[in-house]
């Protein structure tokens, strides 16, 4: 129990040293910056999960938006975004995530679109025609390999006239 707790206040901590220094406890900053927080890692869920494009036709699966930000704390959106003095910075940093989401949304999509989806295949039909042929030539090893010992084996069975008379002994 006691690892745990440690663990708990380690996160806190390391929570508190992240923040942003236009984050302050004495104003919504605070609120509105972990509200962002936990959506990006929603948004960034979404976008690791869904992989076509039509997945993304409205912005709000992928996207923050200022006013859903005011709407789930209760505060006025012109002052969350406008007009406190910490407006300015929330505003840029909500910019970023947006950026940054939309740019991992453009990756996953470019992603799935190079490496088409084959059903339960995993690889790539250039990746499956090569291990075809490294199988094909261990096989053939493998086949040599113990028609030797077989032609091995029988010889060592014959009886030691038959070995006298073939000139094998």
């Amino acid at each position: 129990m006691d690892y745990l707790k440690m663990r708990v206040e380690e996160a806190a901590s390391q929570q508190k040293a992240e923040r942003p220094s236009w984050v302050s406890d004495t104003n919504a900053s605070m609120k509105a910056w972990q509200y962002v927080e936990e959506l990006k890692k929603e948004k960034s869920l979404y976008i690791k999960r869904h992989q076509k494009v039509t997945d993304y036709l409205t912005q709000k699966t992928y996207q923050i938006k200022g006013s859903d930000v005011a709407n789930a704390l209760s505060i006025n959106r012109a002052s969350l975004m406008n007009t406190s003095s910490y407006s300015p910075h929330f505003k840029k940093y909500l910019d970023s995530v947006n950026a940054d989401l939309a740019a991992a949304k453009e990756a996953r999509i470019l992603k799935a679109q190079k490496a088409p989806s084959r059903g339960s295949i995993r690889n790539s039909k250039d990746e499956l025609v090569q291990t075809n042929t490294e199988l094909k030539k261990r096989v053939a090893e493998l086949e040599a390999q113990k028609t030797e010992e077989l032609v091995h084996y029988a010889f060592d069975q014959l009886p030691l006239p038959v070995k006298r008379k073939l000139g094998i002994d």
